[in-house]
């Protein structure tokens, strides 16, 4: 081998490397990053949004999912200070009460051009209970969604010897009085009237409200018509229940959702009202709680609340192209599938809820039984500021709790206010 011919056998292999250098760079500058904002990592745990993000990044190996996790109770205002302090990140998880305020605020983004650009069997799959737009705009679509159902602890049940869970108000009135112990500190439920999350209205007051007959909001009048006779028999049954017959948990004017599902799954309470989502909550903080899930309890008739959780992309997110595809994949056939098998969550895809292994669950079947319900409603995302207006009612209902005020002045008070809430947003 001669000289001259190993020097330019060296400067091939240096250009070569030079070449592979660069391309290297190249595919790490064009490596797009999209921070996802959300409650979730401490709900689920870490290592299974791990493997969410895993799974995300092989089918998309052009970006990376960074996962920005903060505590729910409070996550609401602090989305809103990160948008005036322009720190929002490109995906923001919302809840069904969020979406028209934030709409509203400019802080996130319709998605309508990106939906277009679908097959049509990707948003036909979405429940059309999340095709619900505001102001002729679709902002989001749901991660998992799911009513509200009743959940009860078998063994308290067991040793009080109950057979099976309440059918209607009646039957829960009388096993709450019987199960409550204050002795040995178990009660039939915890009351959550805590202001902080304003999502506790979803489960201890709405459903109720239906339960008796009446509506939270009339939409071809868009006013407030919870102050019915249907609405103030809701509320009465409820604050019997607290005062009256004294079977709920201590605290309940701070108690939330928290405290809720941590007294629940500390083995003392008899009954909850809660969304499929607190499936895996309670397996996280009690792996060996023995509890099931029945349909809520009815009165003149059915009701229940749908929820959801949402995903949405920010106007000050820059890259929203690579936000889309993460969305896209969350809310499609393969993240929904992970999401759903992994976290206990009811799918927001009817193409995954009709799959084999979610038809042998038996837990979610309750769920499954209230979404063919006519009183399943969503109100919250037809609703301006929900947040404010749940905070609102939610007082009010400390209020009767309290003695302070009757359950029809109360409900007509708040009433009086979200009407207000419609008549600005209207102008």
């Amino acid at each position: 081998m001669t000289l001259a011919f190993t020097k330019l056998t060296r400067r091939t292999a240096a250009a070569c490397l030079a070449a592979a250098l660069a391309v290297s760079a190249t595919a790490v500058a064009q490596a797009q990053e999209v921070r996802w904002a959300q409650w979730k990592t401490t709900e689920v745990g870490e290592k299974f949004m791990q493997e969410v993000k895993a799974a995300f990044e092989k089918d998309n190996p052009g970006i990376k999912l960074v996962l920005v996790d903060s505590p729910f109770t409070g996550f609401h205002d602090r989305a809103i200070v990160q948008h005036q302090a322009k720190r929002l990140a490109d995906v923001l998880m919302v809840q069904v009460d969020w979406i028209a305020e934030f709409a509203d605020l400019g802080m996130i983004e319709p998605l309508d051009p990106f939906i277009a650009k679908e097959p049509a069997e990707f948003f036909a799959g979405i429940p059309t209970t999340f095709h619900q737009k505001w102001r002729g705009k679709q902002y989001y679509l749901p991660l998992e969604t799911g009513s509200v159902a009743l959940f009860y602890n078998t063994k308290i049940f067991k040793d009080a010897g109950i057979a099976g869970p309440p059918k209607t108000w009646d039957e829960y009135a009388e096993i709450a009085r019987k199960v409550t112990k204050p002795d040995a500190k178990i009660f039939a439920t915890t009351a959550t009237l805590a202001t902080e999350p304003p999502t506790n209205m979803t489960y201890d007051i709405y459903p109720l409200i239906l339960q008796a007959g009446g509506r939270i909001i009339d939409s071809a009048t868009n006013k407030a018509v919870f102050n019915s006779p249907e609405g103030v028999k809701a509320i009465e049954w409820y604050v019997d229940r607290v005062n009256k017959d004294k079977v709920v948990a201590p605290g309940i004017l701070s108690n939330g959702e928290k405290e809720k599902r941590a007294n629940f799954a500390s083995g003392n309470i008899a009954m909850m009202f809660e969304g499929p989502w607190g499936i895996s909550i309670q397996k996280q903080l009690n792996p060996a709680l023995e509890f099931a899930i029945a349909p809520l309890p009815t009165n003149a008739t059915n009701g229940t609340m749908v929820r959801g959780s949402m995903n949405t992309i920010t106007t000050q997110s820059a890259n929203k192209e690579a936000a889309w595809k993460f969305m896209r994949w969350m809310s499609g056939p393969v993240g929904a599938n992970m999401w759903s098998k992994g976290t206990g969550a009811f799918p927001a895809r009817s193409d995954v809820t009709q799959q084999d292994w979610f038809k042998e669950r038996k837990e979610v079947q309750a769920f499954v039984q209230q979404v063919g319900w006519q009183n399943a409603q969503s109100p919250f995302l037809g609703m301006p500021n929900a947040v404010q207006m749940n905070k609102i009612i939610t007082t009010e209902i400390q209020n009767v709790v309290q003695g302070k005020k009757a359950a029809k002045q109360a409900l007509d008070d708040a009433a009086e206010e979200w009407n207000k809430i419609f008549a600005a947003a209207s102008k």
